[in-house]
């Protein structure tokens, strides 16, 4: 049990991470001190400011406190003298980083109430409501995050943490992108919050205002990860004073001090002079500063004598919800993604659902008035077949390389919170996915039935084969994206090695039978041959395809050069078989399909042991916000 008057401890952390270096062949990795013997201190009910420019390390302590920072670290944080741990951080602290993905097409009312379920937090109505008061949301509440001004898109990041009524909230540059008035609106709720719940927050800025000075309990100076000052705000000035730099008045002593700290690159001598006195800051706070930093607060009494269960309703999140409950949670999410009454709901839908078959629209216009005759329809009929699968292909490398980006970088947030992991984010993804692309391909191939003459149970066969073509594409579009930041060059990437297969393995550009045996080897382990084998044998096999005349002029069975197929099944043979093969076996509508759809149940599955497996460091930085 944690008491009620919490005290965090930052005591002599060193921390050290690997930065990579472009050699003239390979790059190797280089370990830099981050942080250089940090110490701080700052209990319940306060905010602490971690002030520093950019480069002097606020991110990399905001990192060690919530245990995620990669590296070597060295050094103790505590909380009332145990350790903090990463899993009781993630139990009781919340992280606002420095940019944040939310779901454009959520609600903000949603947004809360999402966030809480997959915390495991009860009372969430409750909570959303408060959170919503507190941090005047309340007039936005059913407007999308997509339409909200970037103050509010701001206030909506801290609500998501502080919904979860966290005992330790730290917050990456949370008034970044703000107006002084929101500004000063964000610091003061923040304030408010720290000292009504009895809750820490550290926040780091790199440009304060003097109007944030009265809700700033205490001050942590960082240049080039070595403390310069640490300790209440009230003593700063009288320390600096005390030090021989006093601040000028009518200065604002948050940014005096942090210019004072600041090393100087105008010119060498501005960088060396301004180096050497920090140096010297450095070392008189280490001899003079534990005093100031050890200094007890001046809280109201009401806070320490509030039972913690009272203050803290939050702190029951040690129970992690189930695998169930978090599956229902994103599904469910997804799903208000995907069907909101917003501009980016509408577009969620119309790429799910209509992208696909509109495309096949278009393509059935080229198609839609062929002649059945032998010097024609064959090869159109193919041609027919070849573009289909394209188009399939690219409908789904195209929409999940719209749609997947969003949701993933929300997962790397969460998961980043110990929220739930890869496979649970792909489980839900795929759940939400596999329907509404079913439901397009329904609709794409009904465009077909006209052209090709299907029936019932061809229509059938046709919506499965297609469907895992789909699939398939997704999903190696999703396996592609876990590694590529980029949508565009992912999607890319994955729109060559599609197209590539195809024309190899399809037999819509080159026959089975003509292929070299190595070529041949390598379409056996491509999808897209038995869905083409499958679809040409649905079209072309067909009794409308018997003894069709070689062209308008010219009867079949007649010259024996030009009837060359009597039926389809003869086409297909020269086609689609190679020699030596069992044709029973090779024009087999059942086991193709079956094939296709474990190519496609085998891409799923791969995708969520993947990312089930750890990152190297260069990837993971690529998502990080």
């Amino acid at each position: 049990m944690i008491s009620p008057d919490c005290v965090l401890d930052i005591s002599n952390v060193f921390h050290s991470t690997a930065v990579f270096v472009e050699g003239s062949c390979l790059s190797r990795s280089e370990p830099t001190a981050v942080l250089r013997d940090v110490s701080a201190r700052v209990h319940g009910g306060e905010v602490l400011a971690v002030l520093g420019s950019k480069g002097s390390g606020k991110r990399a302590l905001l990192d060690v406190i919530a245990g995620r920072a990669d590296g070597e670290t060295r050094g103790r944080v505590s909380l009332n003298s145990s350790l903090l741990t990463p899993e009781l951080f993630r139990r009781h602290g919340g992280y606002v980083a420095h940019r944040c993905h939310l779901l454009p097409s959520l609600t903000v009312r949603q947004t809360l109430t999402y966030a809480t379920w997959l915390a495991n937090l009860s009372n969430r109505e409750a909570r959303v409501r408060q959170t919503l008061a507190d941090l005047a949301l309340s007039q936005v509440a059913n407007r999308s995050v997509n339409d909200l001004t970037r103050a509010e898109y701001r206030r909506l990041m801290l609500g998501v943490q502080l919904a979860k009524d966290p005992m330790i909230l730290l917050l990456d540059e949370p008034t970044w992108d703000t107006d002084p008035l929101n500004t000063y609106l964000i610091v003061s709720m923040l304030w408010s919050y720290a000292t009504r719940r009895g809750s820490i927050v550290v926040l780091t800025m790199e440009t304060p205002r003097s109007d944030v000075l009265p809700f700033v309990s205490r001050v942590t100076l960082l240049c080039l990860g070595a403390v310069v000052y640490s300790g209440p705000t009230r003593s700063m000035l009288d320390y600096f004073t005390y030090i021989g730099f006093p601040c000028p008045q009518l200065e604002n002593p948050l940014m005096y001090y942090l210019c004072l700290s600041t090393v100087d690159r105008r010119s060498r001598d501005r960088f060396l002079e301004s180096n050497q006195q920090i140096s010297v800051l450095v070392e008189k706070f280490k001899i003079e500063g534990g005093l100031y930093m050890k200094e007890a607060p001046q809280g109201p009494a009401s806070m320490k004598d509030a039972p913690l269960g009272l203050v803290h309703k939050g702190l029951g999140r040690g129970i992690k919800p189930g695998c169930f409950s978090t599956l229902l949670a994103l599904y469910l999410r997804g799903m208000s993604a995907t069907f909101s009454f917003n501009k980016c709901g509408f577009g969620h839908l119309t790429a799910r659902l209509l992208l696909l078959p509109f495309l096949i629209a278009i393509l059935s216009v080229s198609y839609s008035h062929s002649s059945p005759v032998q010097s024609r329809i064959f090869l159109q009929t193919g041609g027919l077949i070849f573009n289909v699968l394209t188009l399939f292909c690219v409908s789904g490398i195209a929409t999940t390389a719209i749609l997947f980006p969003g949701f993933r970088a929300r997962y790397y947030q969460e998961k980043r919170e110990g929220l739930y992991g890869g496979a649970m984010f792909l489980s839900a993804y795929t759940l939400l996915s596999l329907p509404l692309s079913f439901i397009s391909t329904m609709m794409a191939v009904g465009i077909l039935i006209p052209i090709l003459e299907l029936d019932l149970s061809s229509w059938a066969y046709a919506c499965g084969m297609l469907w895992s073509t789909y699939v398939a594409a997704e999903h190696i579009t999703v396996a592609v994206m876990m590694i590529i930041e980029r949508s565009m060059i992912a999607a890319t990437t994955v729109l060559y090695v599609t197209l590539l297969s195809i024309v190899i393995a399809s037999g819509g550009v080159r026959s089975l039978r003509n292929l070299p045996n190595w070529l041949a080897a390598v379409s056996t382990a491509l999808p897209s041959r038995y869905a083409s084998l499958a679809l040409n044998q649905l079209a072309i096999d067909v009794p409308t395809f018997v003894n069709l005349p070689y062209n308008e002029s010219i009867p079949c069975p007649g010259i024996q050069d030009l009837c060359r197929y009597p039926d389809g099944k003869t086409y297909l043979i020269e086609r689609f078989t190679r020699e030596g093969e069992n044709i029973s076996e090779v024009l087999n509508v059942d086991l193709n399909l079956l094939i296709s759809l474990a190519f496609a149940l085998g891409l799923v599955i791969l995708n969520s042991v993947l990312y089930l497996l750890p990152l190297p460091a260069r990837v993971k930085a690529k998502f990080r916000e």
